[in-house]
């Protein structure tokens, strides 16, 4: 049997990292949707109290690493495992403020290695602190930051659901392109927040998909209860998570970003 290579490189483009395509065999697939639904769990266990650093510094420094993220033009799933790392990490260490920039550093060094198909350098990253963060900070952090998580750095995020949610709705082909769009940058807007870590990846994405297919206005049948109980059928789960997380995440956007038609 042969290995093709499907990456798709558009003539006169500039040099840079070649993304790979989509695979609608797996996306497809219900095996890899009950997968990620055995393997997914919320950033911060229910129950656990924020610290005074996750409660008033983190939207400072996870505004921050988003920043850097969209700068460096990494892919969508970066900036949400680097937040993902960084809240596991607060939730069970703490961190001196002084500190913190740091540990956001090092998050997102991580969270390339494992998403970006051209790593963030730790060089690049104390740029982008004014050279308050050494190399060799990073370095080291890194080994306590995958010590802390005992190694256990395979996250399963919104993102991963996004291609199979997207499958189950009737858009035309012209819309999926924006949906996409808006649905993974209310992804990236719900990972600053902090209440989000405590919703399963699942629950975040068909949040953040009603919310992005409702606010576009591409479906005839755009009420968030009807689009909600859609979603919850693909993934056969509770329908309870999925309102809340849907009503913090409208509540988050009308504060913050404006008008779809503006972005």
């Amino acid at each position: 049997m042969e290995l093709f290579c499907h990456e798709h490189v558009a003539p006169g483009a500039s040099s840079g990292p070649v993304r790979a395509c989509r695979d609608e065999v797996l996306t497809r697939g219900s095996r890899v949707c009950r997968n990620l639904l055995s393997s997914e769990r919320p950033s911060i266990k229910p129950g656990t109290e924020p610290t005074d650093e996750q409660r008033y510094v983190r939207p400072i420094l996870t505004g921050w690493m988003l920043q850097v993220c969209e700068d460096q033009k990494c892919e969508e799933e970066v900036f949400p495992l680097a937040a993902h790392y960084l809240d596991r990490y607060m939730s069970q260490n703490a961190v001196r403020r002084c500190r913190l920039q740091l540990l956001g550093c090092v998050c997102m060094f991580l969270a390339s290695k494992l998403r970006e198909c051209v790593p963030l350098s730790a060089a690049k990253l104390c740029v982008y602190t004014d050279h308050t963060v050494s190399v060799p900070e990073i370095l080291r952090w890194e080994v306590l930051l995958v010590s802390c998580l005992d190694w256990d750095l395979a996250a399963v995020l919104p993102s991963d659901f996004l291609e199979t949610l997207l499958q189950t709705l009737p858009l035309r082909a012209e819309d999926r392109a924006p949906v996409r769009r808006h649905t993974l940058s209310y992804m990236a807007l719900s990972s600053t927040e902090l209440n989000f870590s405590l919703f399963a990846p699942s629950a975040v994405a068909c949040s953040c998909l009603t919310a992005a297919v409702v606010r576009l206005d591409v479906l005839n049948e755009s009420v968030p209860d009807d689009l909600l109980r859609r979603l919850r059928d693909v993934l056969d789960t509770d329908m309870a998570p999925l309102r809340s997380c849907f009503s913090a995440l409208e509540k988050v956007i009308d504060q913050m970003l404006p008008a779809p038609s503006e972005l």
